[in-house]
C-alpha cells in the first residue's frame, strides 16, 4: 500500500516533522510505501488567488501524491485551538471530490499543551469528513511534546507502541475497506 503521511505545518524545525518521519518509517518497515509529504514542500504560488483553479506544476506533483495515496495519516499540532493555516490552504487545493472522497484517513495530534491537540484534530475531522473521508476511529494524541522526544524521536516506549499500535490498525481499516468495495 501507498501510504502518504502528511505533515500539518510549514514551521522550520517542527517537532510534526520529526514525527511524520517516524510515522513514515513505521509503515515501511511493515513493507508498505510511505511518502512524508511536509507542507513545507508547498510552493509559493498555492497563495495566488488564481491556484484554485490553474495549478502550477510543482503545486500539481504534491496534490498528485495526495491524490495517490491508498491512506493517508494526518500528523496535526495544534496552532491556536486548531490546526495550521496552512494545512487547510493545502486541503483547499485537492481537487473535489476525489480529494477525501472514499479515501481512508487517520489522525495524529501533537501539542506542547496538555490538551494534546484534540482540538485541532476533531476540527481538521470535521472537514475531512465534510469531504466524505472513511476516517479511522483510533486517533493518537500526544501532549506536552517538547518532553516527548530525545534524539529526534519519540522517547516514550508507551508512546511508540501506540503509534505502531495505530499503523497496524490502519492498515487493517485500509483493507477492510478495499475488500467490502468501498
Amino acid at each position: 500500500m501507498n501510504i502518504v503521511v502528511v505533515c500539518g505545518t510549514n514551521r522550520e524545525g517542527s517537532l510534526s516533522r520529526l514525527l511524520s518521519a517516524e510515522v513514515a518509517e513505521s509503515y515501511e518497515k511493515r513493507g508498505h510505501t510511505a511518502d512524508l509529504l511536509d507542507m513545507r514542500e508547498l510552493p509559493t504560488e498555492v497563495l495566488d488567488p488564481n491556484a484554485y483553479k490553474e495549478k502550477g506544476s510543482a503545486l500539481q506533483a504534491i496534490v498528485d501524491r495526495f491524490l495517490a495515496a491508498d491512506g493517508v495519516v494526518f500528523v496535526i499540532p495544534e496552532y491556536n485551538g486548531s490546526y495550521p493555516g496552512i494545512l487547510k490552504l493545502f486541503i483547499d487545493m485537492l481537487p473535489y471530490p476525489e480529494g477525501f472522497d472514499s479515501r481512508p484517513c487517520a489522525f495524529i495530534g501533537l501539542a506542547a499543551g496538555e490538551f494534546k491537540s484534540l482540538r485541532a484534530v476533531e476540527h481538521f475531522q470535521q472537514v475531512a469528513g465534510y469531504r466524505n473521508a472513511y476516517i479511522y476511529p483510533r486517533r493518537m494524541f500526544i501532549g506536552q511534546s517538547f518532553q516527548q522526544f530525545v534524539d529526534g524521536r519519540l522517547s516514550d516506549d508507551e508512546l511508540s507502541k501506540r503509534l505502531q499500535a495505530q499503523s497496524d490498525g490502519f492498515l487493517c481499516f485500509i483493507e477492510s475497506l478495499r475488500q467490502n468495495g468501498a
